[in-house]
């Protein structure tokens, strides 16, 4: 290798919108002038690995993810400060980096006739106010080094939010060196940089003292790397490593910065094990946890009995497990467990394949019962009521022939814990028996509808109908008995002989044997 001062090995660059590392400065073979021996991030960019016919002579991380390029096609970036400049100066009536159409298009868009960009609300034609920047995004900006002592300071010193994501740092301290200049920095985003972690990190905290949020997503990095990072973060509530190569928990977690953490971002890891994520459960002030696009395949947590709560995230509220391998029914139920769950996301595991989205829907909500937003939806009363009244209905067969079988009624209880509060809090003699078949005798049944706001229809209107007829045509019907002048009406029914709550009819496409209505019910007509 010939030695180069201006060339450092393991400095980032960039050549045609792909990043790499410097890996080799000299010649290469017979041929004459400089070469750069690049690591490129992509692996499949390069042509080899570092070895180059015969002669290694550097060590690539992929096969394929190396190569040789000249001089002159590297860019080895720009200063932090310098790139704000560039970014944010008022050039040919730009106003932060977005051109006056373009934010016209926005303003519409959005509908938002006066929009602030990026932390300006005014800017002054002759210079522009990087004082008054709060938020700077410097996404793919080739930023690489600090720049000089002070100057990122006294030029941005009301900095609250960076975004130095995909850019061509190669060092912590760097970044170090960045942020002890700006006293208000709160949210930093670091993504897609190569950072290696080192021991003894914990020495640059002092220039993370404010930083509140940290998003460090695809930088694979594992656990290891992620807690050698939280030693530096003093003062952090919400930390994202999404999309990196995290596959296991190393406990025990007694980091005291890693204790603070309220919202953990852990999408799009390698995460199958759920002991691992019980490792996670002694965070005290956690309240949002996201593992969605993970590999988990099964929830339990360790409890004394069935039905017993978990000490484990005390204080979650917010789990977002989509896109997962979760293929039975019983993990479902153990989130039963949780003490504070209220918003949960559930979308894209195998066990949702064999069921309708408002079937499976129904039986998430019947199995946890503090449940309040499902999916991103809210859960309504009568949503719950119905949800847990069918959700009796579908097991109750089952729950009766534990009845004098210990061992049995012990196994139904582990898959089902909340099936006994179920029971008790409806009451096992309102639930009419599915062994009872009475659509075999006949699928005609006799409803009155009735209009309690009608002021000329005091008395009920007797109708029969079939039990396979869709909501949507029973409430065309309800429209042509009362006359509602183009009005939808909204429908319910009250069961005859069972409890006098009224059941939303609410949804359209649903046959009337969906809700069980039997002959004699009443069928309430509301506008």
């Amino acid at each position: 290798m010939v030695e180069d001062k201006k060339y450092e090995i393991d400095s980032r660059i960039e050549c045609d919108g792909h990043q790499g590392t410097l890996k080799y400065v000299g010649p290469v073979g017979k041929t004459k002038g400089l070469w750069l021996g690049i690591d490129w991030d992509d692996p499949t960019r390069g042509k080899h690995n570092g070895t180059y016919e015969g002669v290694k002579y550097f060590k690539a991380r992929h096969p394929t993810s190396g190569s040789f390029i000249r001089p002159g096609k590297a860019k080895f970036g720009i200063s932090c400060p310098e790139a704000i400049k560039i970014r944010y100066g008022l050039i040919n009536d730009e106003l932060a980096g977005i051109d006056r159409d373009t934010l016209t298009s926005l303003q519409k868009e959005i509908n938002a006739p006066f929009l602030e960009v990026v932390g300006f609300s005014k800017v002054n034609k002759k210079q522009s106010k990087f004082d008054q920047l709060k938020i700077v995004w410097l996404r793919e900006q080739c930023v690489s080094t600090t720049g000089n002592p002070g100057e990122l300071k006294e030029l941005c010193p009301n900095l609250e939010e960076l975004d130095l994501s995909k850019n061509l740092i190669n060092s912590w301290r760097i970044i170090a060196d960045i942020c002890c200049q700006l006293d208000c920095l709160v949210r930093l985003n670091l993504s897609e940089n190569y950072l290696p972690t080192e021991e003894n990190m914990e020495i640059l905290k002092d220039s993370f003292f404010m930083l509140k949020y940290l998003t460090i997503a695809r930088m694979n990095y594992n656990w290891f790397d992620i807690q050698r990072c939280m030693s530096m973060f003093p003062s952090l509530q919400e930390l994202s490593v999404s999309f990196n190569i995290v596959n296991i928990i190393h406990k025990p977690i007694k980091d005291e910065n890693l204790m603070k953490i309220c919202k953990l971002t852990l999408e799009g890891n390698l995460i199958s094990n759920w002991d691992d994520i019980l490792k996670l459960g002694s965070l005290p002030r956690l309240e949002y946890l996201n593992l969605n696009s993970n590999k988990i395949d099964k929830i339990r947590f360790l409890t004394v009995e069935p039905t017993a709560k978990t000490t484990a995230f005390f204080n979650l509220r917010q789990l977002h497990i989509s896109q997962n391998n979760i293929s039975e029914w019983q993990s479902v139920s153990e989130l039963e467990k949780l003490n504070n769950l209220e918003d949960l996301k559930f979308r894209e595991n195998p066990i949702l394949k064999n069921e309708n989205l408002e079937t499976a829907r129904q039986l998430i909500i019947a199995r946890i019962s503090k449940l309040k937003s499902l999916n991103g939806t809210e859960i309504l009363q009568d949503e719950r009521r119905g949800a847990e009244y069918d959700y009796l209905k579908l097991f109750l067969s089952k729950w009766t022939e534990t009845e004098n079988d210990v061992d049995k009624r012990n196994r139904f209880i582990i898959e089902h814990p909340r099936y006994p509060t179920l029971v008790a809090k409806c009451g096992i003699s309102d639930i009419p028996s599915p062994k009872v078949k009475v659509e075999m005798v006949s699928n005609v049944i006799t409803v009155e509808f009735v209009c309690p706001d009608h002021p000329n229809q005091p008395r009920g209107i007797k109708r029969k109908l079939l039990k396979d007829m869709e909501v949507q045509k029973v409430i065309g019907l309800a429209q042509r008995l009362f006359r509602t002048g183009g009005k939808i009406p909204r429908l319910s029914f009250i069961q005859q002989n069972l409890s006098k709550d009224e059941i939303l009819l609410d949804k359209p496409l649903q046959e009337l044997r969906y809700y069980s209505i039997q002959d004699g019910d009443q069928v309430i007509v509301r506008w």
